[in-house]
């Protein structure tokens, strides 16, 4: 099970379920793999503008790194099988989450350094 509070992600391909982890060591192999950096990567994944070669490079180094040994020639059918915006919203999530260090992205409107503000509480009394 993914653990939301380290930044992890769940990805669902051929039948398994895979907890993807934003480490420094997978943005890397990621930038190496498709020739640019997280943050663009992010974008073109966020307006579907990905490549099916680069979305199976980004899947492969965030499972290898992640610790799952797949052979990357074998991912482009899982992920067609699975659906590839099923596939592009797991990365996603993933650039966002090394992004944002496992935090939830703030909220617009929040200012930066700041957590939106909490409701306050009451005492019960009149």
């Amino acid at each position: 099970m993914a653990n939301k509070a380290r930044g992890e992600v769940k990805l669902d391909l051929g039948g398994e379920s895979y907890v993807l982890r934003p480490t420094f060591g997978a943005v890397c192999e990621i930038e190496d793999a498709i020739g640019t950096n997280l943050f663009d990567a992010g974008r073109k994944l966020e307006r579907a503008e990905i490549t099916a070669k680069e979305m199976v490079k980004l899947t492969h180094a965030c499972l290898t790194q992640s610790g799952y040994p797949v052979e990357e020639d074998k991912l482009g059918e899982l992920i067609v099988a699975h659906g590839s915006l099923d596939t592009i919203a797991a990365l996603v999530k993933f650039c966002q989450s090394y992004a944002f260090g496992g935090r939830e992205e703030k909220k617009a409107g929040t200012p930066p350094g700041q957590d939106p503000p909490v409701a306050a509480a009451t005492s019960g009394s009149t």
